[in-house]
């Protein structure tokens, strides 16, 4: 793995302040972390919701800077979870329908890919450096990622059902967004996979 000789930071700060990785993608992550920040007191000006949206954002970027995901990793997760949490914000998933399947492709993705390297990381895994291992690490990042999925969608019905109508379940909606969700945790298990050689 690329990331794995890197000194492991010893102070928390240490850990919340470092990215491994390329010069130019730690710098999109810090700068994708800032940005989840000030998402924060931004959202607040909209509603309580969307800063609670935004606070939730937030904590994803931090898990990502605490299990030390490599730079690329944490830039892309980073502004994919930003960007859904601002189309939540601004309603824009009611008003633009198809802005939910990549949001379900790339969020779940980079999930997807994300628990694969931890689950890789813990040892979890075949030996990456045979043919049976990387298969192995892509069927499992991508089943992973499916699965969040489906709990994703049953979450969604449980908001519709128990908490406010206004959550937009739909048959093909559950269908659509079970697709892109499910190519994108194929793609990051293909992903990870090659990076985990």
């Amino acid at each position: 793995m690329p990331d794995e000789h890197q000194p492991r930071p010893a102070t928390p700060a240490g850990v919340l302040l470092t990215v491994p990785g390329p010069r130019p993608a730690r710098v999109a992550a810090q700068t994708v972390a800032v940005l989840a920040v000030l998402s924060v007191p931004a959202a607040l000006a909209v509603d309580v919701v969307a800063a609670a949206v935004a606070l939730l954002v937030l904590g994803g970027v931090t898990v990502a800077r605490v299990l030390l995901l490599p730079a690329t990793l944490q830039a892309l997760l980073g502004a994919a979870l930003v960007a859904a949490g601002w189309a939540s914000a601004v309603g824009l998933y009611e008003t633009v329908r198809w802005v939910d399947v990549p949001a379900h492709l790339f969020v779940n993705g980079l999930i997807a890919a994300t628990l694969g390297i931890v689950i890789l990381r813990g040892g979890l895994l075949a030996d990456p450096a045979t043919r049976a291992g990387r298969a192995g690490i892509a069927l499992t990042t991508a089943s992973v990622g499916v699965t969040l999925g489906v709990l994703w969608e049953i979450a969604e019905w449980a908001g519709y059902t128990y908490v406010d109508e206004s959550v937009y379940v739909a048959y093909g909606d559950t269908i659509g967004d079970l697709t892109a969700g499910g190519v994108g945790s194929v793609v990051a298990g293909l992903l990870v996979a090659r990076w985990a050689r």
